[in-house]
C-alpha cells in the first residue's frame, strides 16, 4: 500500500523533533490537502533547577544550553518553528523527559534499555490524555514511534498507541529517525521485538514534502550538530534514506499499523 486516507490526524512525538526528523513530508502532505494534522509532543512539562540530575546536566552541556529555563525555551521555539514549516500547529503535554524523571534513567544504557515496570501504567493515562485533547475528533488517526532505537520514551508512546488501538482507534507507528538512518539492523531487531504487534508496512511517497521536512528539522538549531554529529550535511543524509525507502516511489517514509494487545490481524 503507498496511501493513507484522508482525515484528521495526531502525530504523537516523545520529544521536541521526533516527527519532523521521522515523518515530516507526511505532515506536510495532509496539511497541503487540508487535512489539518497536529504534531503533539509528549514530554514537553515544565522543568525546574531540582529535577536537573547530573545526567540530565550532562545532556544539557551537549546541547549547549544550561538553565531549565532555557532549555524549555529553546526547544518549544525551534519546535514551534518546525511545525510552521511543516504547516501543522504543535501542542506541548506536561509529562517529563525520562532524564527528568528522578533517578530512574541515569545513564545513556538505561535510557536505550528496558523500560521501567512502573512506568507502563504512564502509557495508559497517555492514552487517555491524547483522547481528551481538543484536537481530537471522531476517525482521528494516532501516529505513535515504531521504537527504534529503543529509548525509554519511544518505548512508552508506542505502548500507549497499542491502548489506542484497543479502543478502535486507527494507529500507525512511524520509522524513527535518526536511529532508522544511524543503525538500520535496529528497524528488523525492533519489528522482531513488536511481531504481531505491528502489521505490514505501509510506504507513503512525500514527493516534494521532502523539502518542507528537510526545512523543518533544520529549525532544530540546538539538536542536529548532535543528532548528526557523524555527517557535516544531515540534509543529503535524510534525502538519501528517503529515497532508498521509496524506491521507485521516490522519496518516501514507512508506518505499521499498529495492532490492540492479542490482535494477531
Amino acid at each position: 500500500m503507498s496511501a493513507l486516507r484522508s482525515g484528521p490526524a495526531l502525530f504523537v512525538q516523545p520529544h521536541y523533533d521526533d516527527i519532523p526528523l521521522s515523518c515530516g513530508g507526511t505532515v506536510a502532505l495532509m496539511a497541503a490537502r487540508g487535512d489539518e494534522p497536529h504534531m503533539v509532543t509528549v514530554f514537553a512539562g515544565e522543568l525546574v533547577d531540582e529535577m536537573v540530575g547530573e545526567f540530565a546536566a550532562w545532556k544539557h552541556e551537549r546541547w549547549k544550553v544550561t538553565d531549565a529555563e532555557h532549555v524549555l525555551s529553546v526547544r518549544r521555539t525551534e519546535d514551534a518553528e518546525a511545525a510552521q514549516a511543516l504547516g501543522s500547529a504543535v501542542r506541548w503535554l506536561g509529562l517529563p523527559d525520562a532524564i527528568y524523571r528522578g533517578d530512574r534513567y541515569r545513564s545513556d544504557p538505561e535510557l536505550f534499555g528496558v523500560l521501567k515496570g512502573e512506568e507502563l501504567e504512564l502509557a495508559a493515562y497517555l492514552a487517555e490524555e491524547i483522547c481528551q485533547l481538543p484536537e481530537w475528533r471522531d476517525g482521528t488517526r494516532v501516529f505513535v514511534p515504531l521504537g527504534v532505537g529503543s529509548h525509554v520514551d519511544y518505548q512508552l508512546v508506542f505502548e500507549a498507541g497499542r491502548h489506542l488501538a484497543s479502543r478502535n482507534v486507527e494507529v500507525y507507528a512511524y520509522e524513527d529517525c535518526p536511529y532508522a538512518i544511524h543503525t538500520p539492523a535496529g528497524v528488523e531487531a525492533r519489528l522482531s521485538v513488536l511481531g504481531d504487534a505491528v502489521g505490514e508496512p505501509l510506504v507513503v511517497p512525500i514527493g516534494d514534502r521532502l523539502e518542507d521536512r528537510l526545512r523543518s528539522i533544520a529549525c532544530y538549531r540546538s539538536q542536529v550538530p548532535v543528532i548528526f554529529r557523524f555527517t557535516t550535511d544531515f540534509r543529503s543524509t535524510v534525502a538519501e534514506f528517503a529515497y532508498r525507502t521509496g524506491g521507485a516511489l521516490g522519496p518516501a517514509e514507512r508506518f505499521w499499523p499498529v495492532h490492540p494487545r492479542g490482535d494477531k490481524a
